[in-house]
């Protein structure tokens, strides 16, 4: 508690990132991958492989561009820091311990905040005029990092439309439920339309489906994580054990199918 208490304080972000609750989310994900560790360890290990399998393909190596770097957990940064001459790492949030990890060990790399959904802002400025209204997304690639050689989605395809639904539903007013789950929708497609519409080398990973399991190891329930958003045949796929059953106080496990796809 008092490490995540710190961590808040100490953590530089846009005041906008901070009170829609992306800081802490970034937190809580930290406490889950200690937590986790073991489980996690075969979905970050494929993760990486992939990533640098793409990369390795790629003729070109002056720039690679990392969308949703977080943690660090998925992401072979020493290696493609050694391949590329310029590595750029883009999330909404850069924590104090990433920051160091950053500066320490590459002096090719550089970290941008940055909101792929291009949403968050117009959203939280609407919930502080008192309006209702659900910004529309149009995601792009700042000027800085449009000629890039490796574009990488890394593990946010299903995370896109988390915060921002929260902070949706907690600030705006008679939001239609329907219109909610559309305009989620709405930013997932998005995304997935930035990525098609590039013309370097695009990777990208994302979880697409959720299996819940009781104790006596029965499907409960099961779903799409993208909004029912249709992907091709992936090149690789894995189980990611998100959540494990806990001996003591959880009654559900927590599976993710994730997709791991090359876009020429």
């Amino acid at each position: 508690m008092l490490l995540d208490l710190y961590t808040s304080l100490t953590t530089p972000c846009s005041p906008f990132i901070r009170r829609m609750g992306y800081l802490n989310e970034t937190i809580e994900m930290r406490s889950r991958a200690r937590r986790h560790q073991a489980a996690w360890q075969p979905h970050l290990d494929k993760t990486r492989n992939f990533v640098l399998s793409v990369a390795n393909t790629c003729r070109d190596r002056n720039r690679a561009v990392i969308l949703g770097s977080g943690l660090l957990l998925d992401v072979p940064l020493t290696k493609l820091s050694s391949m590329f001459q310029e590595v750029v790492l883009m999330d909404v949030v850069c924590l104090p311990e990433v920051r160091k990890q950053i500066g320490q060990r590459n002096n090719n790399v550089r970290f941008i905040e940055f909101d792929v959904t291009s949403v968050a802002e117009d959203l939280f400025r609407n919930g502080l005029k008192g309006l209702s209204e659900l910004p529309e997304p149009e995601p792009f690639l700042p000027a800085t990092v449009r000629n890039t050689d490796l574009v990488v989605s890394l593990n946010i395809l299903s995370q896109l439309w988390v915060v921002p639904r929260a902070y949706a539903s907690q600030r705006l007013r008679g939001l239609d439920e329907y219109a909610v789950d559309e305009w989620c929708a709405r930013i997932v497609a998005a995304h997935y339309t930035l990525l098609r519409s590039l013309s370097c080398d695009v990777c990208l990973v994302a979880d697409h489906e959720f299996v819940k399991h009781n104790r006596q190891g029965m499907v409960v329930s099961r779903g799409s994580t993208v909004y029912g958003l249709e992907l091709p045949r992936p090149n690789a796929s894995w189980t990611w054990n998100i959540a494990p059953m806990d001996r003591i106080s959880q009654s559900f496990s927590k599976e993710l199918t994730v997709g791991a796809w090359h876009i020429r």
